[in-house]
């Protein structure tokens, strides 16, 4: 009977471990600039040693599906990048739509992605899941949708509906920007998203992604502040959602139309970010480092002054969530 009971333990234990270990949340991941036909990623992939101390933190990269199915038309090509990234064990999160104007419904923006991740799977990407492109923003200020909030998430219940059926495997998170959506109305959406999929019998949000226009803080536009984003974390931590953080300046393109444009003003602009947020106490569960503007230039090496890999590194290095000190 002892050793039955040891046994059942054992077993027990192991079904827990792995199953932790599917649904494992990445810590940090990069989001490299899709510009000039994917020269980061590829540069990436072509040349793991050149961001080798900056790939131990890293455990995935974000990337928009389009993109990536635009810039690799070639299967040969895409198969042989796959490759490039299963070989360093770096797997892709897929940015996707849920409500898009080329895709209003769920079943419909479903629909017309799900052959680009067929694709990619078939070519042998890892992939540990989609990041929804701001399905509330969406509705709010493209649609115009009366109820923009109710909208937005009938439908992207129905989008994460159809994604956990047929790509069981996949985390599932959503992208919001703030503060174009203050911390009460995504406070109210987190909750409004989760009781649709409840009521659909859906597991909920992998986790929540805020995309931070800090400009705002800084210009003292009375559009949110550091705090706000702070009470969105804490609301996420009680509803045992991830909260996850893209890192990027803000303030790049501002400073570009008065002549400052230089990859040192992006790199300090991430940092600066970090660093306000956690001076009001906050601790990202995720961080995500990501560009899509004109900067940095350069992605490589990761031991160079300014470069995206470097930024990606400090970041991490400097920010990444420590187990916090029990209060004596």
């Amino acid at each position: 009977m002892k050793k039955l009971f040891f046994v059942i333990l054992f077993f027990c234990s192991f079904v827990l471990c792995s199953a932790q270990t599917k649904n494992k949340i990445p810590k940090f991941l990069v989001g490299p600039p899709g510009r000039e036909d994917g020269r980061a990623i590829r540069e990436l992939v072509r040349q793991p040693e050149r961001w080798a101390t900056c790939r131990k933190f890293t455990e995935g990269i974000v990337y928009a599906d389009h993109v990536l199915a635009r810039q690799f038309k070639d299967d040969k090509e895409l198969a042989d990048l796959f490759a490039g990234l299963n070989k360093i064990n770096i797997p892709l999160q897929l940015e996707v739509g849920a409500v898009k104007p080329w895709g209003p419904t769920g079943a419909e923006a479903f629909d017309k992605q799900r052959g680009n991740w067929q694709r990619f799977l078939r070519l042998d990407a890892k992939i540990i899941g989609i990041a929804m492109d701001e399905p509330l923003v969406c509705a709010t200020f493209h649609l115009k949708k009366e109820n923009p909030a109710e909208y937005a998430a009938a439908e992207t219940a129905e989008f994460i509906a159809l994604v956990r059926q047929h790509f069981p495997d996949w985390s599932i998170g959503d992208i919001e920007g703030f503060p174009s959506i203050n911390a009460d109305e995504i406070i109210a959406w987190i909750d409004l998203l989760e009781a649709k999929l409840k009521a659909k019998n859906v597991r909920g949000l992998d986790f929540m992604r805020l995309d931070v226009d800090w400009m705002h803080f800084v210009q003292n536009t009375g559009r949110g502040s550091w705090s706000d984003l702070r009470r969105v974390e804490n609301h996420c931590r009680s509803k045992k959602i991830p909260f996850s953080l893209i890192s990027w300046d803000a303030n790049f393109d501002a400073m570009s139309r008065r002549g400052f444009n230089s990859d040192r003003m992006w790199d300090a602009g991430c940092l600066q970010m970090m660093y306000n947020y956690i001076s009001v106490g906050g601790n990202p569960d995720q961080i995500v480092v990501q560009s899509w503007s004109d900067a940095p230039k350069t992605v490589l090496p990761d031991n160079d002054d300014f470069t995206f890999t470097r930024c990606a590194l400090d970041i991490a290095e400097e920010f990444l969530k420590k187990e916090e000190t029990p209060e004596k």
